[in-house]
């Protein structure tokens, strides 16, 4: 079975410009896509090979997901379902408030294999384009922290480079995730890294 992952896309290059909404710090203009790749490692061979090999399908898949034509209207569609359920939740949280609240009668389970991203990928790129460092030359910046709206349950995996460093860091939902599997899983993409990355 493949391994789900989702990431964000920045969806201003595909829009007309207005100065107010670009001026506009709760102007949000992003897309989803979807990553897969393999969630099992050959028993033998070439661990290095494999890497780069699916790193090579992440960037592809990547770059398709950028250059598909229907970018704009797959996310206004997508943005549509993501108001929709955002107001049912609002809703939901004010009838919570007013003690008028009733469960919703149970989903049907779904038959087939499961459809949710294990975790999602935040490749923002090189932010020293973003802060000038020598605009402020009274102050040295040597790093920056990330802020991220991350679901119940959910898993987010972020990678920058700043200060001319790679920077990777991993934020979870405490309980939605055993933390001796977190931790085995963050100690594995340290390894990966300095492995396949540094040396």
């Amino acid at each position: 079975m493949p391994s789900l992952m989702y990431s964000a896309l920045n969806l201003r290059p595909y829009l007309l410009a207005e100065k107010a909404l670009n001026d506009s710090y709760w102007f949000l203009a992003i897309g989803y896509f979807n990553v897969m790749l393999p969630s099992f490692l050959p028993r033998s061979g070439e661990f290095e090979a494999t890497f780069w090999h699916r790193a090579r399908l992440a960037k592809t898949q990547s770059t398709d997901a950028v250059k598909n034509p229907m970018t704009v209207s797959r996310s206004r569609e997508m943005a549509r379902e993501r108001g929709r359920r955002a107001r049912a939740w609002a809703k939901e949280d004010d009838d919570k408030a007013s003690g008028v609240w009733k469960a919703p009668p149970s989903a049907p389970t779904k038959k087939g294999p499961p459809s949710s991203a294990l975790i999602g990928l935040s490749l923002l790129g090189n932010l020293d384009g973003i802060y000038n460092h020598a605009a402020f030359s009274e102050i040295e910046l040597d790093t920056l922290t990330t802020g991220s709206r991350q679901r119940a349950g959910g898993m987010l995996l972020f990678g920058y480079t700043f200060v001319g460093r790679l920077w990777i860091s991993l934020g979870y939902d405490e309980n939605g995730f055993d933390k001796e599997v977190v931790e085995r899983f963050w100690n594995n993409v340290l390894r990966c890294t300095e492995d396949f990355l540094i040396n």
